[in-house]
């Protein structure tokens, strides 16, 4: 059994997120060992999006796609390393938009996906799924952030939480968006996502991967308002596990329904 391209794909999603969320944690006080870990974390996925498609004959080395995601690879020493903020900053967007952009082009391949129409919504529900993962996975570990460093500030946890709230609510929208851009072909399916078992599945999707990290999202926002780290942590660590599901479940109906869900 060879690499799929969706698997490719759920890679290009994860790092995409984390690199985002790094973003909005960059002048946090967090020492160079932090980034490195986060870093890392968006390497490897990166790696694997980049090498594996290759190595299956599935893309080449000179295929956008590849080259994207592999400039991310390169910049890897940049948003990782220990820069001064502003270097730093400015190699993680780049990598930051060299992902978004390999993402892209790896909806483009999906067969229903045809026109700018299709290509826009699919893109924003790819990016929106990958963001959602990305943001609540490094919330959590900034969470524990706070036994090591005790005095730093609550504010950088709650920008992080309020970007995965953000995230989650564009991930619905998309979704939404979704199902009716692409509604006569998801009806025409062997299994048709309106009936009985797709909605079944489109509704553990909603319900795990969004609804109630959405909701846990909020009690981690009432946890942080009286500064207990700790409760914000473990709510968060619950949140990573149901998104992670909720992540696989989509990548899931992708593959029997042909579209990012």
């Amino acid at each position: 059994m060879g690499w799929s391209p969706l698997g490719t794909q759920f890679c290009l999603e994860l790092a995409f997120g984390v690199l985002l969320a790094l973003a909005f944690v960059g002048r946090a006080p967090l020492g160079p060992f932090f980034h490195r870990v986060m870093g890392t974390a968006a390497l490897v996925t990166l790696l694997a999006a980049t090498a594996l498609p290759v190595a299956d004959g599935q893309l080449a080395w000179s295929d956008p796609q590849v080259l994207l995601a592999g400039l991310a690879v390169l910049l890897y020493p940049g948003y990782s390393g220990p820069l001064k903020s502003t270097r730093r900053s400015a190699m993680l967007y780049l990598a930051l938009l060299g992902c978004g952009l390999s993402l892209v082009l790896a909806v483009q391949r999906v067969e229903l996906v045809e026109g700018a129409l299709e290509l826009g919504v699919a893109s924003l529900s790819a990016l929106a799924t990958g963001t959602v993962a990305g943001s609540v996975g490094l919330a959590m570990v900034l969470g524990h952030w706070y036994l090591t460093i005790p005095d730093l500030q609550v504010a950088h946890l709650q920008r992080l939480n309020r970007v995965t709230m953000g995230a989650m609510a564009v991930s619905l929208l998309a979704l939404g968006a979704t199902c009716l851009v692409f509604a006569e072909p998801l009806r025409a399916a062997q299994t048709p996502l309106f009936g009985p078992w797709g909605l079944f599945y489109l509704g553990t999707r909603v319900a795990v991967g969004l609804a109630l990290p959405l909701l846990f999202a909020w009690m981690t926002a009432s946890s942080l308002a009286y500064r207990n780290t700790r409760s914000a942590t473990g709510i968060l660590y619950a949140s990573t596990v149901l998104v992670l599901i909720g992540t696989a479940v989509s990548i899931s109906l992708q593959d029997s329904y042909g579209i990012p869900l």
